[in-house]
């Protein structure tokens, strides 16, 4: 009966129709994992500018923001940066001890969630943050492996990744103190290691987005 023939071509209709979108997001899926750069699934690059910070010059976030990304010594192959440094509400990493409400509590912030970090030759791995977008110490490596200047660096951070209110009056000016790490350490020395005079020789830790 026409009935049953107009079942079949139905069925052939929708099983067509089911392969087809199968193979649509087979090809999506394909090509997200297939992304390696950082922005996709590969690992993202960490460094230390060589020119150190002058504090003294209302930097602000986006005064250090433009210090990785101006740098001579920026990693090859492209991509933006940003200091990995906190203040009020403008850069924030966690508001409770090691984020522990999850990446809601970010603003602005630089890492990624289940992300691997390398230094800036793009193949030692500094790294892999958690579901919280945050590093759980030790390390695998330090950021910088050559010590050629002082290990300091801004962060603005507690040794559990809360916001300091040494800060450098929200590194802007060179009369306060800020809290630093050190660049070379794998250990939560790297966001914390002590409280600084603005004046102090330092640098900053720039993370690739």
């Amino acid at each position: 009966m026409s009935c049953e023939a107009n079942n079949t071509d139905n069925t052939t209709a929708a099983s067509a129709f089911a392969l087809v979108a199968n193979n649509s997001s087979t090809k999506d899926a394909t090509s997200n994992t297939s992304d390696s750069s950082c922005t996709g699934n590969g690992p993202c690059k960490m460094f230390v500018p060589a020119n150190q910070l002058n504090l003294g010059i209302n930097l602000g976030i986006s005064g250090l923001d433009n210090h990785c990304n101006n740098a001579s010594d920026k990693p090859s192959g492209g991509g933006t940066y940003k200091a990995m440094v906190t203040t009020g509400n403008s850069r924030r990493a966690c508001s409770t001890a090691n984020c522990s409400g999850g990446t809601s509590e970010h603003i602005n912030w630089v890492l990624k969630p289940n992300k691997e970090y390398r230094r800036f030759d793009g193949t030692t791995v500094v790294g892999t943050t958690n579901a919280n977008g945050i590093f759980t110490f030790p390390l695998t490596n330090s950021p910088y492996h050559v010590v050629n200047f002082t290990d300091n660096i801004v962060t603005g951070m507690n040794s559990d990744w809360t916001n300091s209110s040494d800060d450098c009056s929200g590194w802007s000016g060179n009369t306060q103190s800020f809290a630093g790490g050190g660049y070379n350490n794998t250990s939560s020395n790297l966001i914390n290691k002590g409280i600084y005079g603005c004046t102090t020789t330092t640098r900053a830790l720039c993370v690739e987005q």
